[in-house]
């Protein structure tokens, strides 16, 4: 089993699980939350292997999430359409990504589960404390409509 800790400010210890259900809170009471992109563990070696056997730049060794991108998958017009992924889900995500089956579609790598969809850029541009750099980065999460999908010929299976 795999346990990221961060350290805060002052000096505290909060799990990475902690830190996202910190980020949601803030997006549900204040609409936005000033917490700086963070790391939510190592890119796993099937998607390392992946890219370097099919020449796709991966910008970190690390998975970055961002508040930013936890508040594009919470969206007003996705809740309208029922797609939107419990929090529940998103705050489990780190751990369970590696039970999950894994996708290329050609520009990103996809996690399901078959009842939700989680999207990672692997060269995704972002700012860190004013600096722009790239990371591989949580994109955005979604419930899947028909898990037929992943049948399609533009999805590759890891």
């Amino acid at each position: 089993m795999y346990f990221c800790i961060r350290i805060t400010m002052d000096k505290t210890f909060i799990t990475i699980e902690e830190q996202i259900a910190q980020v949601l809170a803030d997006i549900s009471q204040k609409g936005f939350s000033p917490v700086q992109p963070f790391s939510i563990g190592k890119v796993e070696a099937r998607m390392m292997e992946f890219a370097q056997a099919n020449a796709i730049t991966l910008a970190s060794d690390d998975l970055y999430m961002s508040a930013k991108q936890l508040q594009h998958c919470m969206r007003p017009s996705k809740a309208m359409k029922g797609l939107v992924v419990d929090d529940a889900d998103l705050i489990d995500f780190p751990q369970n990504r590696f039970q999950m089956d894994l996708y290329y579609d050609g520009e990103c790598f996809i996690y399901t589960d078959g009842i939700s969809k989680f999207i990672v850029h692997p060269n995704y541009k972002m700012k860190i404390s004013r600096e722009l750099v790239a990371q591989v980065n949580f994109i955005t999460a979604t419930r899947v409509k028909d898990p037929a999908e992943f049948t399609l010929p533009k999805y590759q299976k890891l």
